[in-house]
């Protein structure tokens, strides 16, 4: 049986407990209708890059050396804004990619980099699925309730996800002995969520395409692709 490795890059602590689990979720998804032959997927290795390192650029280049022989290198960064094109890409994803292509000797380096770029924030994507936030957080509130009930663009473009999750921490534990904590409440998202939810999000969308894609070029998976959850 082959196996897929990949590695992992995001920007805070929490991303590192929710965007691995939910990467490898979509991936197996996507191997187990379109790949070809058997493949074990494991969870995206978490790795930083040295502390030397300074900006984006560079600190991609370093993770790549040390992604050197994996199938894929996953790379968060939020938008901070409705569209990936206003800031990441022009000034993030676009320069770091084009300073891979030039790095030699090609053997050392993983050049397979898939951004991953929720917009607006992280916290977005974590607000796709009111049934997973229900589950996580043990509440038994309505998507009007929850503040949910905006439709899927409204809701992934929406500006004060960050705070609209921790309004809901904060009503779900009054009155409880045992708070739920945020570690527990991005774990639990990273497992419950449904991937059919997520994918009506277009930022989730651009990112399983660009994972399609770099498998594609690596002939790891079939040209007519098309996993359960993208219809």
């Amino acid at each position: 049986m082959n196996c897929l490795v990949s590695a992992y890059w995001g920007e805070g602590i929490s991303d590192k407990r929710f965007l691995p689990v939910l990467i490898q979720r979509a991936l197996v998804e996507i191997m187990l209708e379109c790949a070809e032959g058997e493949w074990d997927i494991l969870e995206p290795i978490a790795l930083h890059p040295d502390r030397s390192s300074t900006g984006f650029v560079e600190q991609v280049l370093d993770l790549s050396a040390q992604a050197g022989g994996f199938h894929l290198l996953f790379v968060h960064s939020d938008a901070d804004a409705t569209d990936e094109n206003q800031k990441v890409i022009p000034h993030k994803i676009s320069p770091a990619l084009a300073a891979l292509q030039k790095v030699e000797p090609r053997e050392n380096y993983c050049k397979e980099l898939v951004p991953v770029i929720p917009v607006v924030k992280i916290e977005n994507w974590k607000l796709s699925d009111g049934d997973a936030l229900r589950n996580a957080i043990g509440i038994d509130m309505s998507d009007e309730l929850l503040g949910l009930n905006m439709g899927s663009k409204h809701l992934e473009e929406k500006g004060a996800s960050k705070e609209v999750l921790a309004e809901l921490l904060l009503r779900a534990n009054e009155g409880r002995r045992v708070p739920v904590e945020l570690d527990d409440l991005d774990a639990a998202l990273a497992k419950g969520i449904s991937l059919k939810k997520i994918y009506r999000f277009k930022s989730f969308q651009k990112f399983v395409n660009r994972l399609k894609e770099s498998l594609i070029r690596q002939n790891i998976i079939k040209t007519d692709c098309s996993p359960a959850f993208t219809h």
